[in-house]
Formats: C-alpha cells, sequence, structure tokens
C-alpha cells in the first residue's frame, strides 16, 4: 500500500486531514522558523482518532487507482517543495499546483483546499517518522554501550529532518492557545511526541529496572525534549553547523543519562581475612 492510499482511505487520516466545518477560515499563522515545542517529537503507535470525529467529506475525492495515487504524490511533493524553498504560507493550492506542473484543477479533484494537502502531508511525515522509530529503538537495549544507543536513535531522526526541510515547517508552531488541536499537524505532533516518551520510557525501564516509574517517565520527557529542540534548531542552522550541533546533543544525552541508565557499581569492602591463631609449641 502506498503512503497516498494509506492517508486516504482510512476515515482516521480523513478526520485528522480537515475537520469538515473549517473549510472556510482562512489558515492560522505559522511562525516557519519557530522551534517545535517541547509537548511535540520519538514511539508506540500514536492513538487512534474517535471515529465520531471522521468527516466523510474532507477528502473531494480519493484515488482507486495507482494513476490517481501517483498523481496525490506528486501533488504532496510539490508541497513539500514549495514550504522548504519559500515557507509554508507561500504553499497555496496555486503555487502548489505549478509546482507539480499541473492544472490546479486537478489539485481540487482530491483536496478540498491548501490545508487538507497540508494534513496529508503531514500524515505522510509522521508515517515515515514512526517507520524510523520502529526500525532504531532496540528489542534489546542490554548489549549496547550507552553512547552507541543513543548514536542508533538520534542519527536516522537528523538524517530525516535533513532529506526532509519542510517536515519542521508543517509541524511548526501554530500561534493561538497551546490547547489547540484541530488541525492534522497540531494533533500528528503531540501524537508523535507522545509515541516517542513512550518508546524512551520502556527503553529505560529496560536498561535500568530500578528506575522508579515517575522518575523514568520525567527522564524520557526532559531527553525527548532536548532532542526535539536541538534537532530544530540544527535544522535552521547553516551547513556548518549541522554537525557541531549534532555532536552536542550526543554529549548533552550522554551526561544527562548515563547517571541514571548506568549507574555506577558501588563496590562492597571484603571483611578483613582473619589472621589464624599462633599455635603454641609444646615443650
Amino acid at each position: 500500500m502506498t503512503v497516498a492510499s494509506h492517508c486516504l482511505a482510512s476515515h482516521a487520516a480523513v478526520s485528522l486531514a480537515m475537520p469538515a466545518k473549517r473549510a472556510s477560515r482562512p489558515p492560522a499563522h505559522v511562525a516557519d522558523d519557530a522551534p517545535l515545542p517541547a509537548a511535540a517529537a520519538v514511539v508506540a503507535p500514536a492513538a487512534p482518532v474517535p471515529a465520531e470525529s471522521a468527516s466523510p467529506d474532507a477528502y473531494r475525492r480519493r484515488p482507486r487507482q495507482s494513476r490517481g495515487q501517483a498523481r496525490v504524490e506528486l501533488l504532496l511533493d510539490a508541497a513539500a517543495a514549495v514550504i522548504a524553498e519559500q515557507g509554508l504560507q507561500a504553499a497555496t493550492a496555486e503555487a502548489i499546483a505549478l509546482r507539480a506542473r499541473t492544472a490546479k484543477g486537478s489539485l481540487y479533484q482530491f483536496f478540498p483546499n491548501r490545508d487538507a494537502v497540508l494534513a496529508a502531508l503531514a500524515l505522510r511525515y509522521a508515517d515515515e517518522m514512526r517507520a524510523i522509530h520502529e526500525r532504531t529503538f532496540p528489542i534489546d537495549p542490554h548489549g549496547l554501550p550507552l553512547d552507541r544507543l543513543i548514536d542508533r536513535i538520534v542519527k536516522p531522526l537528523a538524517e530525516f529532518h535533513d532529506t526532509h526541510p519542510a517536515f519542521r515547517r508543517v509541524f511548526a508552531t501554530v500561534e493561538g492557545p497551546g490547547d489547540d488541536t484541530r488541525s492534522a499537524p497540531t494533533r500528528l505532533r503531540a501524537q508523535l511526541f507522545e509515541s516517542f516518551v513512550d518508546r524512551l520510557d520502556v527503553l529505560f525501564a529496560a536498561r535500568n529496572p530500578k528506575l522508579a516509574t515517575r522518575d523514568r517517565r520525567r527522564i524520557a520527557l526532559v531527553a525527548a525534549s532536548l532532542g526535539q529542540s536541538l534537532l530544530a534548531r540544527r535544522g535552521r542552522a547553516v551547513a556548518a553547523e549541522k554537525r557541531p550541533l549534532l555532536d552536542d546533543l550526543r554529549r548533552i544525552l550522554l551526561a544527562y543519562l548515563q547517571p541514571v541508565l548506568e549507574p555506577p557499581v558501588v563496590k562492597t569492602k571484603a571483611a578483613p581475612r582473619s589472621e589464624p591463631k599462633a599455635v603454641a609449641k609444646k615443650r
């Protein structure tokens, strides 16, 4: 199944893509250069969207053949390119169609407006990010040194940011109430972050079973927030700063996690050996 068919086939995807009553509202202002908030980053599957919230007419038409799916993928690729080069606000229906070298009417065959295109793009990014989480988190973390374990998780995420420059902007902070969950990127951002924290929680429990549940969850939350913030900052950095920022992230995570995941072994002092009593020689 292609990404397009996954995004367009289920009621859950439809519900995330566009609430039915929001088609006539102007898009919210997005700060393209703002870092992702602390409540958004890497891992259990995201919670499903309740079926009653699905909107059956969010997409104008769902592709049923490979040709239609390919056209949807082309439109999503075009939207990502426009966002990466010019910013989120520049990704109008006209600009997306122009970049895809197709008529604007072709876009409207599948999507009612540009917000639905952005929602479908967010869904595609979320699917790709979840696949990375599945691959990078080890089944048995005991055999890996902590620095290698951190590299195993952080490096693929950094590479994803590098190869998907529109990702940060699609999931950028929306100006407005902090509990605004009406748009697909906002919902998916929260789901991805909570999923990532869940995976870290399980990983840390396996690594150090003696950690208290509340402490372990807090540590997972802090580690995920650190990674998310620095990766977002790295995404806005010039090429010469990207490698040093990634190295800094590794060092920060290692310094933070080592005391709790690799606590020093306290060696108990052995009891002094008692000297054998001298036996008096019989005369």
